[in-house]
């Protein structure tokens, strides 16, 4: 249970879902975890549940669209712990309608917080890790909407988690053979049973658990130096029994 100990982690969109489950895990598996979303009271109920495992989270609320912020969030880390090792970029929305009725902002929105912030995140993390020469491990989570389109109402979700792809396998190729040991990867889940596909709290049995992302996110990081886990796809392997 201590994969990461000594591990600096980032999670962005950490207060639900993907991102707390992945927060929790990663705690309980020996890291440091900095907690990033915008909302503050969410984020500290993700706090408070780590502090229960005998570590100490890291809050920093915020909107990671804003570059301002970002600035900020990693001049924190720097200060506080002196590098990082570990970024997921989690945070994500998922916006769908037909696109002769699609809002432009809303598209504009879209792309802005799941390919424009991850970017800078990534673009931050990778100056802090070159400085500090320690290995990073820098994890995209996409969707198997990466890959293909499951339904014609997903114009904009598409095209972000292709984006985001497209964005993983360029900076992992820069990356590769540059002599700096930062490994960037990307984890495809199917659809995941969290408050934001399933407000209503509907039985989802056929559904990914948070918890299942969480561990193959797990997997990426703790991979041998040496070893990129680049593109994992995921989907359910069974059913919940309710």
């Amino acid at each position: 249970m201590a994969a990461l100990q000594e591990k600096i982690a980032l999670v962005t969109g950490a207060s639900r879902g993907i991102g707390r489950a992945i927060a929790e895990q990663f705690a309980e598996h020996g890291a440091t975890v900095i907690l990033t979303a915008r909302t503050e009271s969410a984020l500290e109920e993700v706090a408070a549940v780590i502090r229960r495992t005998g570590r100490q989270p890291f809050v920093v609320p915020g909107d990671i669209t804003d570059e301002g912020f970002v600035l900020r969030l990693f001049g924190a880390i720097r200060e506080h712990f002196g590098g990082l090792d570990i970024l997921i970029n989690n945070a994500g929305i998922a916006p769908f309608g037909p696109v002769e009725e699609f809002p432009v902002e809303k598209f504009r929105e879209c792309l802005e917080v799941n390919i424009l912030a991850p970017f800078m995140c990534m673009q931050q993390a990778i100056r802090l890790m070159k400085q500090t020469g320690r290995p990073g491990k820098i994890i995209n989570i996409g969707s198997v909407r990466s890959h293909w389109t499951e339904a014609g109402d997903g114009g904009a979700y598409n095209t972000s988690k292709a984006g985001i792809r497209a964005m993983t396998e360029s900076v992992a190729r820069q990356l590769h053979g540059s002599g700096l040991d930062i490994a960037v990867g990307l984890v495809c889940p199917g659809v995941v049973d969290t408050t934001l596909t399933n407000p209503n709290r509907e039985a989802r049995p056929n559904w990914l658990d948070p918890e299942t992302v969480a561990q193959a996110v797990l997997h990426a990081v703790t991979a041998p130096p040496d070893v990129n886990v680049f593109d994992v796809t995921l989907f359910p392997t069974f059913q919940r029994p309710w």
